[in-house]
């Protein structure tokens, strides 16, 4: 009997470093590859940053002259790309998603998946879902944002998957639909630290959404309050520096830049990034459904600081500390300066993982089983197993083929 097959499909790149649901998606899949699935993977080179392009080959442009696919080995996974002429989702041509979904089509016929997997809540992107439902192929999505608000993306879908129980409750809430998590998919080799220095306050993907304003305010204060405490801003799509200078013009004291941030450049291997930190800064202002940032600190037994909206609250468990805003702060532009007595407790909060040997070691071991009991990749592995085995008929399902039986958790 054949392996179970199982068709990605969608416009984005799947080894796009700058985005954190390629990254995930594209460790589930291959964790499935690895579990008796065979996995076949078309996109187009779409990508979140022109940081996250570093995959590509050099010459790949000069391509489009004769051929319109880019083949990538990446094992156990191969990549199917078509080539656009613009990285940029909202720029690709309207002949370009026709050449793409021709190559789905063909896909479809060639290799027979036995599930679609797809992202994606553009009308175009409904194509992928209605075509596979038409032929009787079973459609599962994946949902890791708080972006959608109506449901018509998942009219056609069988399966919904997410990473967080935050999530799944948000959107049963929201929109009356039940989305199962499973939840990160890391692969420790590729995240954790040899060895800690627990040097730097770290802040990654510097942006609005994600807290840049309330991180700016913060390092303004400890600049001059505690110039000792330094941080360490990861750039991989924000443009810190354009942040500084308005978010400090907002504050009636204008700087181009900080003494006390270190600003370091979009990063494949985060391992020496995480050996600097003391702690990880997440204020995400908009809903994340489970920052990977913060699972990665978690296993990497980095204590972090985050705000209680969306799922960063489980990320962490009890490896950090969660600080409450009001509702003014999610929302946009998200720009909205601490008052006094919140800055003085964020600030506190930092000042005292660097003071206190006895409450930061309490964090550290927290944090560190935290990675353990929620990160652990052969966990979430064998719970997204589950839930893609639920697709497969009987007879597509080979004898001996490893599905775990379902938990509490696996039903939520």
């Amino acid at each position: 009997m054949r392996k179970p097959r199982l068709l990605w499909a969608n416009c984005y790149c799947l080894l796009d470093t700058s985005s954190g649901a390629s990254i995930s998606v594209r460790e589930m899949l291959r964790q499935l590859a690895r579990m008796g699935f065979e996995v076949a993977i078309i996109g187009a080179t779409i990508f979140d940053s022109e940081t996250g392009m570093s995959v590509l080959p050099a010459n790949w442009k000069k391509r489009l002259e004769t051929v319109d696919i880019l083949v990538l080995s990446d094992p156990p996974l191969v990549h199917k790309l078509l080539m656009t002429n613009s990285h940029i989702r909202d720029r690709m041509m309207v002949f370009e998603e026709a050449k793409w979904y021709e190559l789905y089509l063909h896909t479809l016929d060639s290799f027979s998946p036995d599930i679609v997997w797809f992202y994606g809540g553009r009308p175009f992107d409904y194509l992928i879902a209605d075509e596979a439902k038409h032929r009787g192929i079973p459609v599962a999505a994946y949902l890791a944002n708080g972006n959608y608000t109506k449901t018509r993306w998942c009219r056609d879908v069988d399966l919904i998957v997410c990473d967080s129980q935050a999530t799944a409750g948000y959107y049963r809430a929201r929109n009356g639909i039940s989305p199962l998590p499973v939840g990160k998919f890391i692969d420790p080799d590729a995240v954790v630290a040899q060895e800690h220095v627990r040097r730097n306050t770290l802040f990654v993907n510097p942006s609005l959404e994600k807290g840049a304003a309330l991180v700016v305010q913060i390092a303004m204060r400890l600049e001059k309050q505690r110039p000792d405490i330094r941080f360490e801003v990861v750039s991989s799509r924000g443009n810190w520096s354009e942040l500084v200078r308005s978010i400090s013009a907002l504050m009636g004291t204008p700087r181009d830049a900080l003494e006390n941030v270190l600003l370091t450049r979009h990063a494949t291997d985060m391992r020496p990034v995480y050996a600097r930190a003391r702690i990880v800064l997440a204020p995400s202002l908009w809903w994340e459904s489970g920052s990977r940032v913060l699972a990665e600190a978690m296993l990497n037994a980095v204590p972090a600081i985050v705000t209680d909206r969306g799922g960063n609250v489980e990320m962490i468990g009890g490896g950090g500390v969660t600080i409450a805003l009001p509702e003014r702060f999610y929302q946009k532009p998200y720009m909205q300066l601490l008052d006094q007595a919140l800055l003085d407790h964020v600030v506190g909060s930092i000042i005292e993982l660097y003071d206190s040997e006895s409450t930061y070691n309490g964090y550290i071991e927290r944090a560190g089983a935290a990675g353990k009991s929620l990160h652990d990749m052969a966990s979430s592995s064998q719970k997204l197993l589950h839930v893609m085995r639920r697709l497969l008929p009987s007879d597509a399902i080979p004898s001996g083929f490893d599905v775990p039986t379902a938990s509490p958790s696996d039903r939520s």
